[in-house]
């Protein structure tokens, strides 16, 4: 259901071409110049009719404090189709102009599919109302770089340390996948690993990440978050 509102000239408007809104998909809304500046904005579409009487300047005016207020489709019924008028409306914000006289069916149809195309823009994709509820729940541990600290389960916020930090930081950007000691080692203390005091190197990434586990994890024995990949490093799962 479409609600299109319009502003009619006079009481005495030729209204045939709204034998062509007579469909189910729309529900049609006679407004006046204050209504229409005042709940426009509830409205999907608005269809001016040009007023013969007081011309060019009202139809424009009313064009500019529409656009100004709200987002709905502008069409103007236009009894006078000289080029310079339809170039006007179209400059100020009009997104159509109809001929009164002809081809009201392949311009009130134009105008439908338009509004299809905007309420469909308007519905949120099964993505976006994925990605919605992801953000919406309970998410294990949330990072909080500013206080280099994270957030367990959404009510528990636990303090690191700078190098804490920096290794849960790491390991979640590459969640799900096993990091190796040496990755761990090259990104927390920018050196290489070597062979050069291998076995020590790789105790103050072991050490480092038996800390993250106590502070982070219910039972460090049996880690929940920071699991250990055999021979290769970590891994966190969330």
């Amino acid at each position: 259901m479409y609600n299109i509102g319009i502003i009619q000239a006079s009481k005495h408007s030729d209204d045939t071409y709204l034998d062509q809104l007579n469909q189910p998909i729309y529900h049609v809304h006679p407004m006046t110049r204050e209504e229409v500046l005042n709940t426009g904005d509830k409205m999907d579409a608005l269809i001016i009719e040009e007023d013969s009487a007081i011309g060019l300047k009202h139809t424009c005016e009313l064009i500019l404090e529409l656009r100004r207020n709200c987002k709905a489709l502008i069409w103007v019924i236009s009894k006078n189709q000289m080029k310079t008028n339809k170039l006007v409306y179209l400059q100020l914000g009009a997104d159509g102009v109809l001929n009164e006289e002809s081809e009201q069916e392949v311009s009130l149809l134009q105008l439908t599919n338009l509004l299809k195309r905007i309420k469909a823009d308007d519905i949120p994709t099964i993505e976006e109302n994925t990605t919605e509820q992801r953000t919406n729940t309970e998410i294990p541990i949330q990072l909080i770089a500013t206080n280099l600290s994270v957030l367990l389960k959404g009510k528990v916020e636990v303090a690191l340390t700078k190098l804490e930090f920096e290794v849960i930081s790491y390991l979640a950007e590459h969640s799900g996948k096993a990091i190796t000691y040496e990755e761990i080692y090259r990104k927390i203390w920018n050196g290489e690993f070597g062979d050069t005091e291998t076995g020590n190197k790789q105790y103050r990434v072991s050490n480092l990440i038996f800390h993250l586990r106590k502070k982070l994890e219910v039972d460090s024995a049996k880690p929940e978050y920071i699991k250990t990949v055999r021979s290769r490093g970590y891994m966190l799962v969330l």
